[in-house]
């Protein structure tokens, strides 16, 4: 009878199903099977310094989590990223022995290889696929050999919907998340919890329309994992052996209650509630708010349940790893849905709070790349493997960063003037020494580019028209400098017709995390704008074309605004520098007049086309390098680039706007109330500079008209530095590709094994086969990787040429130089 149940639940006593079930201790007749996985949630520096942390909790939780581990052998402990494990590791040398045994069993578990439960909205991709690489380097030079197969993302504020191209790339076949758009989260939601999920939203189609929890996450570029969401947050299990309100550290309100009564109590209600959004026999509740400390016992806590309560309940408790949880629902991978999600808008303030400390995580890794790359000149009497030595403590710094509370910028002002900018500040002096070192024994450059093609401009009457071969534009003084009418050669009517490319000033009650037009009782209203004050234009005529620049003091803040003409070139580059007024966000404002029924644009892992609404009214997403929208009617469309990420909202009638800076302090309702789980305030101290550039474009849509390609040339604009330019495109030059679609991201020496690390980048898939190559190195063999560096299959080599069809937007391949063969010899 047993048996025949198990057939039509989908498995036989022989399937690796079966050996798990034993493994984990789970009887062949428990029909559902509650797993509590029971983890660490330790941010670096969130609320207090990564030290403070570290000695009034972590110390005490990971000594109290060992202790636990040697007293119950089945017992399963997970720690959610390597950042602290790796403090404790070096604090205390008397426990490596037991931490690496423990790890090497899998009862310490590893939930990801990270240093970091990073953000993957807004750093750059590479410093994302490092995170996991030097996570894991640190495991093996260590001696623990685990090599999780799951990316836990358990407080990130929301995903990348190319997420799987990520975790696909870097060898993970799983994935867990739990903050998504629509869901509710007690704390942060002042709403009562009847309003959720919000309609249209992720938490509405997995809660009440797919009604499961476990999903096939396929990204646009055709990647997937199997993905569980913690709808009920990623400690719904603390209070298991615990009566009160929470044992969050912040407002910690916990009483011991280990009775049996007490423990089958909560199963059932865990159970009520993950029951009906279960596709499998299996159930998660994850246990792990910030902070808290293991439960003493919990293993034998289970086993008196099951003694007591499943021949009655018919529920079966068990505590194991998230990745057993996973791996059993991966055997009913035909039960459940397949979806292409976007789980955002989560929350939309951090997209642009703090943007000096975003622009310094984003600067240090592209200095730390192109150092890498520069390593690799045959002639620059350095080798690339003391330069890879040097830079190890700054990409390790780099990767911190990631954090989804440090580039997001959701610390406050003590913690980010205590430890991160300083951290910041110092890896990129140390990175700078190195590029400059490399500076200095390159070929001097050549004179700076001398630019083609007609511009035309003249002034009158305040107002100053300027004609190119691509357009035809008029600024007005009286509107604040801003564009009163702009002509296109691609359109037959004006593309701008109304006032454009204006600031505007947003009275903001929202913080660090959220804008204020996102909770209930919050403030988003125009307070201001430079096109209602007139200002004075300054013309500047150069050898690239023409400069214009303007200031506007938008409630009581000096903002200046410069636009850059370029003789032949349709982008028109521009940037906007100050400090918000407190309490404000300042957006740049472009009436396109483009109805769109979406907007596409890049994010890491791939791109996307997201509608102009969901949930929020406006809806702002978080804009990585390039958004796109394109007209219903005539085809023709219009192009944002930005070198670092920001935010943008469209609306149906083509009104466009780019936050620019916000000096939000924090989330209040009524501009009174603060949000318990938005606890952090700061503002801005520091002038910041936001670069943004736009152009109209021609019918079809990005690809057509080669956004993708201009995006990556965006930070090469009229300010740069030609001597950086000219570094930069002899990086390029160590590694090449004939696809036009596809980049050379990163050169590096193998962490893993020996010879040259090359990752491939594009925008989408690439359908023909792509060749390598390089004027530096002779190409013995190659091999395609993941992005911790293991060999999957060999690569033809023929006439120095690497060729190979690209599975997917990321991909990494080992180089055998003729070099690196003498040294293996």
């Amino acid at each position: 009878m047993i048996e025949k149940q198990n057939e039509q639940a989908g498995y036989t006593p022989k399937s690796e199903e079966q050996r798990i079930r034993r493994r984990l201790g789970i009887p062949d007749d428990a029909e559902q099977v509650l797993i509590f996985s029971e983890s660490s949630h330790w941010d670096p520096d969130w609320l207090l310094t990564s030290e403070e942390y570290f000695e009034r909790f972590v110390r005490h939780n990971l000594d109290f989590a060992i202790e636990e581990l040697k007293k119950e052998t089945r017992r399963v402990y997970s720690i959610e990223c390597i950042f602290f494990l790796r403090l404790y590791w070096e604090r205390y040398p008397s426990c490596q022995n037991s931490i690496r045994e423990l790890v090497n069993n899998g009862r310490l578990r590893l939930t990801s290889s990270g240093i970091t439960t990073a953000d993957t909205l807004l750093p750059g991709t590479e410093s994302i696929l490092r995170d996991f690489l030097i996570g894991q380097e640190w495991l093996r030079a260590n001696g623990m050999n685990q090599e999780p197969k799951l990316a836990y993302f358990a407080d990130s504020f929301g995903c990348t919907p190319a997420l799987p191209s990520l975790l696909k790339a870097s060898g993970f076949d799983f994935t867990a998340i739990t903050r998504v758009d629509g869901m509710y989260f007690m704390g942060c939601d002042l709403e009562p919890s009847r309003r959720f999920p919000k309609p249209g939203s992720t938490a509405e189609c997995l809660l009440n329309l797919e009604r499961s929890l476990d999903f096939i996450w396929r990204d646009q570029n055709g990647a997937q994992v199997l993905c569980h969401w913690n709808a009920f947050t990623y400690g719904m299990g603390d209070m298991l052996a615990f009566n009160g309100f929470s044992r969050v550290y912040l407002f910690r309100v916990a009483f011991s209650s280990r009775s049996g009564r007490h423990i089958a109590r909560r199963i059932n209600q865990y159970a009520g509630k993950l029951s009906p959004v279960s596709r499998t026999p299996y159930m998660l509740c994850p246990i792990g708010f910030d902070f808290v400390e293991p439960i003493p016992g919990l293993v034998a806590l289970l086993d008196r349940y099951n003694q007591n309560y499943y021949p009655k309940t018919g529920i079966w408790a068990v505590n194991a790893g998230m990745d057993d949880y996973l791996e059993l629902v991966n055997h009913y991978k035909d039960k459940l849905p397949v979806l292409e999600l976007d789980p955002n808008p989560y929350w939309t303030g951090f997209y642009t709070s703090r943007p000096v400390l975003k622009q310094r995580c984003r600067n240090l890794v592209d200095n730390l790349l192109l150092a890498e790359k520069l390593s690799f000149l045959p002639d620059n009497g350095i080798v690339n493997k003391t330069i890879s030595e040097k830079l190890e403590d700054a990409w390790l710094q780099a990767v911190v960063s990631n954090h989804h509370d440090f580039i997001t910028g959701t610390s406050p002002d003590k913690i980010v003037k205590k430890e991160q900018m300083p951290w910041l500040l110092n890896a990129i002096k140390s990175v700078d020494s190195i590029v400059n070192c490399l500076k200095s024994i390159l070929p001097e450059t050549a004179a700076d580019k001398k630019h083609s093609g007609n511009l035309e401009w003249s002034r009158k009457n305040g107002k100053i028209h300027i004609k190119s071969n691509y357009y035809e534009i008029e600024l007005s003084e009286d509107a604040g400098g801003a564009i009163t009418t702009m002509r296109s050669n691609y359109m037959s009517k004006p593309c701008l017709s109304s006032l454009s490319n204006e600031l505007v000033s947003y009275r903001d009650s929202g913080g660090l995390w959220r804008m204020g037009l996102e909770f209930a009782g919050g403030i988003w209203k125009e307070s201001a704008s430079s096109g209602n004050v007139p200002s004075h234009m300054q013309v500047v005529e150069n050898d690239v074309g023409l400069e214009i620049i303007s200031s506007s003091n938008l409630n009581g803040a000096l903002i200046s605004h410069r636009m850059s003409f370029i003789s032949d070139s349709p982008v028109i580059y521009c940037s906007v520098e100050g400090i918000a007024p407190k309490g404000h966000s300042v957006t740049v404002r472009l009436k396109t007049g483009i109805h769109s029924k979406n907007i596409a644009m890049d994010t890491p892992g791939g791109t996307v086309t997201r509608p102009l609404k969901r949930i929020y009214s406006p809806t702002f997403w978080p804009l990585y390098s390039f958004s796109h929208i394109r007209d219903n009617t005539t085809g023709h469309g219009l192009a944002v680039l930005q070198p670092l990420p920001g935010a943008i909202t469209c609306q149906a009638d083509g009104n466009l706007e780019l936050v620019a800076m916000r000096n939000a302090t924090r989330e209040k309702v009524f501009g009174l109330i603060g949000i318990p789980g938005n606890p952090a305030k700061g503002s801005e101290y520091e002038n910041y500079t936001f670069d943004y550039a736009f152009l109209f474009t021609q019918k079809g849509g990005w690809r057509e008209n080669n956004i993708h390609i201009k995006a990556r040339n965006i930070k090469r604009n009229p300010w740069n530095n030609y001597r950086d330019t000219f570094m930069s495109d002899l990086a390029d030059s160590i590694i090449t590709v004939d696809s036009a679609d596809v980049w050379v991201s990163a050169v590096k020496p193998a962490s893993r094994g020996e010879g040259i690390i090359v990752r491939l980048t594009s925008f989408f898939l690439i359908e023909k086969p792509v060749m390598l190559t390089s004027a530096h190195y002779s190409v013995k063999k190659a091999f395609l990787c993941d992005v911790r560096e293991h060999d999957l299959q060999s690569l033809g080599v023929a006439n120095n040429i690497v060729t190979l069809t690209m599975p997917g937007t990321i991909v990494t391949i080992r180089l055998l130089t003729e070099q690196t063969d003498k040294k293996q010899g």
